[in-house]
């Protein structure tokens, strides 16, 4: 009996191991970029690069309020790669001070209340749910 539950606590191990792997490649190389903005003390209007690139938006809210403008609807639909209804891509915003930021919305881009002010010294995390993809009509709502 000895024998057969050392054996399987051998392939349990091995198990493990194996399933472990794919999270080696979680940590980032110096050739690849990060997902975190600073905007600094200053507002921001979102390029559709930024938006496609970063996932973290920080702002220095010691001072005064900030406001980040995101890309229109069209320029989000535009840097996906297979734009599908009801797809989601979720950021961050900090407000990194004693002040908020303003989350207001390109063209065609609704911003929910859930998601248009984040409070002092917070993070929130931003659901933005394509809602169209048809050229002339792209349409995305932020919660």
């Amino acid at each position: 009996m000895k024998g057969k539950s050392a054996c399987w606590h051998g392939v349990l191990l091995i198990l493990l191991v194996f399933s472990l792997l794919p999270l080696t490649s979680c940590a980032l190389t110096d050739t690849e970029s990060s997902t975190f903005y600073d905007a600094g003390d200053s507002d921001l209007t979102e390029t559709s690069a930024q938006f496609a690139q970063y996932s973290l938006f920080r702002f220095d809210t010691t001072a005064s309020s900030h406001t980040l403008t995101t890309p229109s609807a069209a320029d989000m639909v535009a840097s996906l790669s297979s734009p599908v209804v009801g797809e989601v891509i979720v950021f961050a915003v900090v407000a990194d001070g004693s002040y908020t930021v303003t989350i207001t919305g390109g063209t065609s881009v609704t911003v929910k209340p859930s998601a248009s002010t984040v409070t002092a010294n917070t993070t929130l995390m931003i659901y933005c749910v394509v809602d169209s993809i048809s050229s002339g009509d792209e349409q995305v709502t932020l919660y």
